[in-house]
């Protein structure tokens, strides 16, 4: 009886989730023109907080504990009514990306090309092995996020030591958690955009390309001394079978952005759902797996749409009410250094996550407090300082998901992954990130 009571609430909270999912396209895709349909999905959506508020993980509670405290020390004032709808219509599209990026990943993970990317990933000899899996778990966690890591332990075989399995995990660690610096699949670039713009944003992200690739390659060249880009060659042949596809699901998503004037997480919602589509008309038969996965991980994913909504709406009343700059005022006379603003960003993420607060919180402190014209910073060199705080802090922390998953999927321990390599690449990464950045912002 308890359990079909327990069954029950699952599949309610996953039908809320999928109306409230459901009103965000209706919301992105025709403003105002049906309200009273996004207010419902908006109602489905407390309604599915509420059912989720006794299921919450410890470290979740913690997180928006802290939120709380922010927004007390943040706000003027109780939001009105008015302010509350406003802003749940705002978080309702946000809370609309995880539920699209779980249908992408299940998606991906029965594809044919993914599979064979898999199968030559496999085949690479283990002089080449850490590059591949760097570059293969950036080029698949700009699309499906954590998912890659998941794929490419699937690559490992059986009989792996502890520590090829520990290398693999750390390497696809380090490719996965960059690409956030040149993906708009990332919260992270939702976070950001929602502080400086859209243009600034999008800007960003070209700059990140050069990021990421100037990160791996110094990668390589540390952790595999007999790197050679003869193996670089071999890694990236593994990933011909997909570079066609994930180069069309980034120009739909950009093509949709600049032809419909989406933001970048509303041409997400928007596209990808469609290009799944296209993907179950020509195999129908993996319907019914996708789905199954989709339920699956809408039901495991409450936590982190509690915790981004929480941030985002907090985010949102601050700056209809001008909170933060007021706070800014509060210790700082004028307008701060950019080259302050663009070191200590990437910096305090990567340190802060390190003792286990959450990017979500430092990142809506920090681009709150030096966006917005507070800093002498352009308004896209902060967005990049902003991504690569987001991946510098994912990659060395044991709360993060991303180490919490590779734990799980490659058989190491969390302290070794987190505390190990990648914490001083972390590192690095923030803090030569946040130098670089400075320099350009001074040339500007």
């Amino acid at each position: 009886m308890f359990d079909n009571t327990i069954a029950i609430f699952g599949r309610l909270r996953v039908g809320l989730l999928s109306v409230a999912w459901a009103a965000a396209l209706l919301q992105i895709l025709t403003g105002d023109r049906f309200v009273w349909l996004v207010h419902i999905g908006l109602l489905a959506f407390v309604a599915f907080v509420a059912l989720t508020l006794t299921r919450l993980r410890r470290d979740t509670v913690v997180i928006l504990l802290v939120l709380v405290v922010v927004a007390w020390a943040l706000l003027d004032h109780f939001p009105t009514d008015d302010e509350w709808i406003a802003g749940g219509r705002y978080v309702l599209i946000f809370t609309a990306l995880l539920p699209t990026m779980a249908l992408v990943r299940a998606t991906a993970s029965l594809m044919p090309s993914v599979h064979r990317a898999q199968q030559a990933l496999a085949g690479l000899p283990e002089s080449a092995s850490t590059g591949g899996f760097h570059i293969a778990a950036n080029i698949f966690g700009a699309v499906i996020n954590t998912g890659a890591l998941a794929i490419l332990s699937a690559a490992l075989p059986d009989d792996a030591s502890e520590p090829q399995r520990r290398r693999a995990a750390e390497a696809a660690l380090r490719g996965m958690v960059t690409a956030a610096a040149w993906s708009p699949f990332f919260v992270a670039f939702a976070i950001g955009q929602s502080f400086v713009g859209e243009t600034a944003a999008w800007v960003a992200i070209a700059m990140g390309a050069v990021t990421s690739t100037v990160f791996a390659l110094v990668s390589f060249r540390i952790f595999d001394r007999s790197f050679s880009f003869g193996q670089l060659r071999l890694a990236l042949a593994c990933l011909k079978p997909v570079l066609l596809r994930l180069s069309i699901v980034l120009g739909a998503v950009l093509s949709s952005a600049l032809i419909f004037d989406f933001t970048a997480i509303s041409a997400v919602v928007v596209v990808m759902p469609v290009l799944v589509l296209v993907q179950f008309a020509r195999y129908p038969r993996q319907i019914t797996p996708i789905m199954t996965e989709v339920d699956r991980s809408m039901k495991a994913i409450a936590d982190d749409i509690m915790i981004i909504g929480s941030a985002m709406l907090i985010g949102f009343f601050a700056l209809r009410t001008g909170a933060f700059t007021a706070l800014v005022s509060s210790f700082y006379a004028g307008v701060i250094p950019g080259w302050f603003a663009l070191t200590i960003t990437p910096l305090a993420m990567m340190l802060l996550s390190v003792i286990g607060v959450h990017p979500v919180i430092s990142s809506t402190a920090l681009m709150a407090v030096f966006s917005g014209g507070h800093a002498a910073v352009e308004p896209a060199l902060l967005m990049q300082a902003h991504l690569i705080g987001w991946g510098a802090g994912t990659m060395a922390s044991v709360a993060s998901l991303s180490v919490i998953m590779s734990t799980s999927l490659y058989r190491v321990p969390s302290r070794q992954l987190a505390l190990g390599p990648n914490l001083w690449s972390g590192f690095a990464y923030a803090l030569v990130g946040g130098a670089v950045l400075s320099f350009i912002n001074m040339a500007l």
